[in-house]
């Protein structure tokens, strides 16, 4: 018995084609999350359409529920995707006394802190000395400072031109007071981290905190390691225009160009 020619008139397994759902989770995200940690929805349309797997819009998004649920990409905010898993935690002590110190004074006033202190393990020692920074609403501004000075800190309320460039941290007990904005995102008396950062952006410059890219490594570092609620920041940056629309612009620089670079060209 010829049993080369038998073998060779066998048909060969091919192998089953991947359904467009398993080419989206490990092809298009997969890339996506290879080169960035944040992108967006947009992104992953136009890798879909650059692979042509023909997903429709409303099973793109019942698989995208799927794949947050599953954990294979997390939620970044309206629009945007993380493959971080562990969201930005700060330390909320760093500011408990400030916090208690205004309570104290003033028991039924709407005010937000943060300081400096929460992020300087990101800027890897940029922040030499800390300032703490509470936010209320203009009338109150100067009540504040004054309780605040009575208990023995260093307030400066609102530093503006002149006031600002001469601004210096003097002592760890140094705080700014500044009006507080609606849309501030906070939780409690403490903003956000995504709040922080735009304050942050916006008083590095005012008050010469941070030059502009001893400020970018810091937010890289942040963002890059923990996940943010990217939608969040960029919708509090546009509200505070002119100079939130840089850290806007910034931003997208570094995380709008995946869908630009992601290679889809592998088909089944």
């Amino acid at each position: 018995m010829n049993t080369t020619s038998s073998s060779a008139n066998k048909p060969e397994k091919r192998r089953p084609v991947a359904s467009a759902k398993q080419r989206l989770y490990t092809e298009i995200l997969g890339r996506l999350k290879e080169l960035s940690p944040y992108f967006t929805h947009k992104a992953i349309q136009t890798a879909i359409n650059d692979a042509e797997l023909g997903i429709k819009d409303e099973v793109l998004n019942v698989y995208l529920h799927q794949a947050v649920k599953q954990g294979i990409i997390h939620d970044a905010g309206r629009g945007w995707y993380s493959r971080l898993s562990e969201p930005v935690k700060l330390d909320l002590t760093l500011c408990s006394k400030l916090v208690k110190a205004v309570e104290k004074a003033f028991p039924l006033l709407d005010f937000t802190v943060w300081s400096t202190a929460q992020v300087q393990s990101y800027g890897h020692h940029l922040l030499g000395k800390f300032v703490g920074f509470v936010h209320t609403e203009r009338d109150a501004m100067d009540s504040v400072a004054e309780g605040l000075r009575d208990g023995g800190w260093d307030v400066v309320v609102n530093p503006r031109g002149k006031a600002a460039k001469e601004f210096a941290i003097r002592s760890e007990r140094t705080v700014v007071i500044r009006p507080r904005t609606t849309t501030q995102p906070s939780e409690g008396h403490h903003v956000t981290p995504e709040g922080l950062l735009v304050e942050l952006f916006i008083d590095a410059r005012a008050l010469n905190l941070l030059d502009a890219g001893e400020y970018q490594r810091l937010l890289l570092n942040l963002a890059n390691s923990q996940r943010l609620q990217m939608a969040a920041l960029l919708d509090y940056a546009k509200e505070r225009r002119p100079v939130g629309v840089e850290l806007v612009e910034l931003i997208n620089a570094e995380y709008l160009q995946t869908s630009a670079l992601v290679n889809t060209n592998t088909k089944p």
